[in-house]
């Protein structure tokens, strides 16, 4: 019997990408910079900012023609595109060598027949590990597949760059809410009282339910017998401050009635930035006698693929205007 059918491992060799914890988000493109990818729904979005090429190995950087695989987020898993240009990928895209030569038409169309797949899986079954190599691809592309004109196949990175970085640029695809227990794990914190603590300057974060100095209500001695939580997680306060919301980017302890959320799909601190403001807009259904225990994990919050186009490179602009404001006053 002739084989009509491959394992997608047998025809690719496959790499993993980059955490955002081990890159630097630039601000914006310079000549010397390259695009760091996410998982996306379209090809222009999966274009999250831009890193310094030098500053990645070469291992991790991707030549012009790869194919790259999304395989986490709850509308953009499983979609694949092949880049028109050299790339770092995040750690939830995976990016496929061939183990044959294989032309750019043959690479579109391996591409398209991974998409094809994406029925088979969803957030909770997501096309990593063993799965995505069981994908089931055709042995060869149909004949007509190198006969293709691919005189249109083009990605403006300008276009993107003005995507990425622009604040007044309208959202290019339909918005839409999930819960925030799609996009987040939910944990109740350690429940520490701070009376029991002894404060030390040099010592861990307490976050509290306050809604000032980032949460942080003081320093304390570290525990030898409880590791703090780690950082890069969203602190929530339940009640007192019901949904004040931020970043901590550092280890911490916290208080009674404070949650703290992981993200389920890769995020930079902008786009965590970005939701802690979008949970904080939801204050407005709770009090001091309605807290936000009950109901934290189904406050509607933007879908992932939804994100403004401007939210990357924030922290970096508004870096940038204040240093100038500094500069000019003195």
């Amino acid at each position: 019997m002739v084989k009509v059918t491959s394992r997608l491992d047998e025809l690719f060799d496959l790499k993993n990408g980059l955490a955002s914890s081990n890159v630097f988000l630039l601000s914006k493109r310079t000549t010397t910079s390259i695009p760091y990818i996410r998982p996306a729904k379209t090809q222009q979005r999966t274009v999250a900012g831009w890193v310094e090429k030098s500053s990645v190995a070469a291992v991790h950087r991707h030549p012009k023609h790869t194919i790259f695989v999304s395989t986490d987020g709850e509308g953009s898993h499983t979609y694949a595109y092949v880049s028109n240009f050299e790339f770092v990928a995040n750690s939830n895209v995976s990016i496929l060598i061939p183990k044959r030569p294989m032309s750019l038409a043959e690479k579109i169309f391996y591409a398209k027949a991974i998409a094809a797949n994406r029925q088979k899986f969803s957030y909770g079954r997501k096309p990593k590990g063993e799965r995505l190599k069981a994908i089931e691809l055709p042995e060869k592309p149909p004949e007509w597949v190198n006969s293709t004109n691919l005189s249109g196949f083009s990605f403006d990175l300008d276009l993107v760059e003005h995507n990425v970085l622009t604040p007044i640029r309208k959202q290019s695809v339909e918005t839409y809410n999930v819960r925030l227990m799609d996009l987040f794990d939910v944990y109740y914190g350690v429940n520490l009282e701070l009376n029991r603590l002894t404060q030390n300057e040099n010592g861990v974060n307490f976050v509290a339910r306050t809604s000032k100095n980032n949460g942080v209500s003081a320093k304390v001695q570290r525990l030898y017998d409880l590791e703090p939580t780690k950082g890069m997680v969203l602190s929530v306060a339940g009640g007192g401050s019901v949904l004040e919301a931020f970043l901590q980017v550092e280890p911490f302890y916290s208080g009674r009635d404070l949650y703290y959320l992981k993200p389920k799909v890769e995020m930079t601190a902008d786009e965590m930035l970005y939701y802690a403001t979008c949970i904080r807009a939801n204050q407005y259904k709770y009090s001091y006698g309605r807290q936000a225990n009950r109901t934290l994990k189904d406050l509607p919050i933007p879908a992932f693929e939804c994100l403004p186009s401007w939210v990357n490179g924030s922290i970096m602009r508004v870096s940038k205007q204040i240093q100038e404001s500094i500069v000019k006053a003195s």
